[in-house]
């Protein structure tokens, strides 16, 4: 669901009620998750977005920050999470394809190619192919010309 997401919305908001009626069509429920949860069954985890400096913000550790769940809701409005706000825990141990997908983005930030390369095959149990096929997705359908030219460049290097 999430890559349906980001064909249609890419990175921008998005109403609330639009991805209701997506899911409903795809026969995913949107789930309201926290915290480091286990994507098993058919939903997509939505976590919330902190708005303001209160005094629950203001006790964040540095090792929970980051969105375990593909989409951010803040009020009415969902979006997709950048790779770059994923949790760490979550990527280091993806559960699903987006989250290999921001996982391996991910390391070819802290490595450059021959970091990405392993990341891809520790996780993607030889079907590395079809997550070199995710990227392109991202790559033509991204909005954001750095981050476009940062997924032509790691494709470049998998090749």
């Amino acid at each position: 669901m999430a890559l349906t997401l980001y064909g249609i919305f890419g990175l921008a908001d998005f109403a609330y009620d639009d991805a209701l009626n997506l899911s409903k069509s795809l026969n995913i429920s949107l789930e309201g998750k926290s915290g480091g949860y286990n994507a098993e069954g058919r939903f997509i985890g939505i976590n919330t977005q902190a708005t303001g400096a209160g005094r629950r913000t203001s006790r964040v550790t540095a090792e929970d920050i980051g969105f375990h769940a593909p989409l951010v809701r803040k009020g009415s409005k969902l979006r997709l999470a950048r790779p770059g706000e994923r949790h760490q825990r979550r990527l280091e141990h993806p559960q699903t394809e987006w989250d290999i997908l921001h996982g391996v983005i991910m390391a070819y930030r802290q490595g450059d190619v021959p970091v990405a390369r392993g990341y891809l095959k520790r996780h993607t149990e030889g079907n590395e192919d079809f997550f070199k096929a995710l990227l392109q997705v991202w790559a033509a359908e991204m909005p954001d010309e750095k981050l476009r030219k940062e997924a032509q460049a790691l494709l470049f290097g998998l090749r």
